[in-house]
């Protein structure tokens, strides 16, 4: 009988075939062709485009918010949606709960765990959430993370610390961190034997930096300490697998770089803390060690969720490797138009940052710089202003053309000539 695995991977290549994918057929995508190559090949990245329905009246340059979807994509969620309609009942029961295994155990070999240990979640923050409500804290314990942790979950701590007494020591993350063992030996040094858990960001949010996370790991592991990471902007936007990086925990959106429906999740428990990992929502007894303790929230919808499968599809057709190869090549292709200028200093360090990145322009505003480009030129950037980065994070998608960034650096050139217009 075929196993479970190799059901999977027939149901998405029969997805990928279904969506008949023209990058497929092009001649250029020889696995002898190296993906640094691929990635400046238009005619290739072209049809790639051609997969996505993007409003190109408006150019969306912030990538790490969230991905569009394909419309291979779009269409599994609206025929799911239609379908849990016309039989709301027995399309659950029947149907939905068994079409959810296939799409955990497609997470799970891409992640490169066990089905058992992949909660499937609405986002990041729900399963970062999971993770810091229900760990085991007493008063006086310590959690170990950064200080440029996302915001969202650094209040998750503050909240823990005002009603239960727990402490939050944050390291501060060098502006561009261009050394990791210098961030490896600070948490290393602030850990305590009052430690019990360390947190840390895969890739730093405000600006695009990429964190030594195996290093940390194996640091932390040394010390007994178990390590929470979130992993918001990362899965699907490179290439790295759970044994690559030896967290205990992981949670991921599946709306960005995987590019999935809006408001889908992953969270990562390994087996051996699932007994004592408490659920947001009590769960009966003998669910205690059962992973889908963590879904367990009441109705909601699964058109996303399952739409996962052609999300995964299309991952994979594609290659993570091109695509992050893909990114870089935008990333620089604009960075290297841009930098030349003495107002612009760039905040991350490039040999380990992917698809993100944030400069900082000389005496001018985040945020206006934000509102103009997108209220006059319908340019989407995100500002960053938290000490200490203060610039505007810029980062393309796999569908972005070359022409939407030559606009791009062309309206950033004439405000770097002329300043921001007096309202």
């Amino acid at each position: 009988m075929p196993s479970r695995r190799h059901f999977l991977r027939t149901t998405l290549a029969a997805s990928a075939a279904l969506a008949a994918p023209r990058w497929a057929a092009h001649p250029v995508t020889s696995p002898d062709v190296p993906p640094t190559v691929l990635a400046q090949d238009e005619a290739f990245w072209q049809t790639v485009q051609q997969a996505f329905s993007v409003d190109r009246s408006l150019i969306h340059l912030n990538n790490g918010g969230v991905n569009p979807a394909p419309l291979m994509v779009q269409h599994a969620e609206q025929a799911h949606q239609q379908a849990s309609h016309r039989t709301p009942f027995y399309a659950y029961e029947g149907t939905i709960r068994p079409q959810r295994e296939v799409v955990r155990q497609g997470l799970a070999d891409t992640f490169g765990c066990h089905a058992d240990e992949i909660a499937l979640t609405r986002n990041t923050s729900e399963g970062m959430a999971i993770c810091q409500l229900g760990f085991n804290l007493k008063r006086g314990d310590e959690v170990l993370t950064t200080e440029q942790d996302y915001p969202r979950m650094l209040n998750i701590w503050a909240q823990r610390a005002a009603r239960e007494g727990i402490v939050i020591r944050k390291v501060p993350v060098p502006v561009p961190l261009t050394n990791d063992t210098e961030l490896v030996d600070a948490l290393e040094a602030a850990i305590t034997p009052r430690t019990r858990l360390l947190m840390c960001c895969h890739l730093i949010d405000l600006t695009g930096q990429i964190l030594p996370v195996p290093a940390i790991t194996a640091m932390a592991h040394r010390h007994g300490v178990p390590v929470l990471v979130d992993g918001a902007q990362t899965f699907g936007q490179f290439s790295f697998t759970q044994p690559d990086l030896g967290c205990d925990f992981f949670a991921t959106s599946l709306h960005k770089w995987l590019m999935g429906p809006q408001g889908t999740g992953m969270l990562f428990v390994r087996r051996d803390h699932l007994h004592d990992l408490w659920p947001l929502m009590p769960c009966d007894a003998e669910e205690i060690d059962d992973i889908r303790k963590f879904e367990d929230v009441g109705t909601q919808p699964s058109a996303g969720l399952l739409a996962l499968g052609e999300a995964l599809a299309f991952h994979h057709s594609l290659g993570v490797e091109r695509k992050a190869a893909r990114l870089r090549y935008l990333r620089d292709y604009w960075l290297d138009a841009l930098l030349p200028h003495d107002r612009i200093r760039l905040l991350t360090h490039r040999p380990t940052a992917c698809a993100l990145a944030t400069i900082q322009v000389d005496d001018m505003d985040p945020v206006a710089l934000r509102n103009f480009l997108w209220d006059q030129h319908r340019i989407r950037v995100r500002p960053i202003k938290q000490d200490p980065v203060e610039g505007i994070r810029v980062s393309p998608g796999v569908y972005t053309t070359r022409a939407e960034l030559d606009r791009f650096v062309e309206v950033m050139t004439e405000v770097l000539h002329h300043g921001l217009p007096s309202s």
